[in-house]
């Protein structure tokens, strides 16, 4: 008489041994995609974070000091700003500034900066017009920004500029500025 319950109880468990393997290999997959999502979701997180409270807000600009007996050049805008709530302390020379203008025969003109070149230039102001002596601004924090437009970019009556305010690993502002009067205090945004 010959016995062969034994051996179905063997091919059964090899059976049960590989869905045994086939689950853990399936379940090691699902975990580790499930760890690069949320990596990615933190990383997506911080930058989303970064960009948005590393941002500057422009309050206003306007026109603070033109030439000319009726007004006929802008030499000087300032800029009234303020680093959005939540913002860590931000160096002034993460900060840039850029305005785009028409410069003629279809091209484009630029005039840019940096708020602290490093070399003693520090085109941040407090509001009473006071250089900021300390190298950084905090959350929270107005003050101004003066801009000569004398060299480059210099408008006229009519004209629309380009500005953005760049925080290097933060946000970016965008604004219109848009010149209808010359006159100093003459509001530009």
């Amino acid at each position: 008489m010959n016995d062969d319950k034994a051996s179905i109880g063997i091919g059964a468990m090899i059976v049960f041994i590989a869905l045994i393997l086939v689950a853990a290999v399936a379940s090691t997959i699902i975990i580790k995609t499930a760890e690069e999502l949320q990596q990615r979701a933190e990383a997506t997180g911080d930058d989303t974070r970064d960009e948005i409270s590393g941002k500057i807000q422009l309050v206003m600009a306007y026109v603070s000091e033109e030439t000319g007996g009726g007004a006929t050049t802008v030499d000087e805008i300032t800029l009234v700003v303020q680093m959005a709530a939540g913002s860590d302390e931000t160096l002034l020379t993460a900060i840039q500034w850029l305005i785009v203008c028409d410069g003629g025969a279809g091209s484009a003109d630029t005039n840019n900066g940096v708020l602290d070149d490093g070399a003693g230039t520090i085109l941040a102001e407090d509001l009473g017009g006071t250089a900021l002596t300390d190298s950084s601004v905090g959350s929270g924090e107005t003050f101004t920004i003066v801009i000569d437009t004398s060299g480059s970019c210099t408008p006229d009556v009519g004209d629309t500029q380009e500005l953005r305010i760049v925080v290097d690993g933060g946000g970016e502002t965008y604004a219109q500025l848009a010149y209808n009067d010359f006159a100093a205090g003459t509001l530009i945004v």
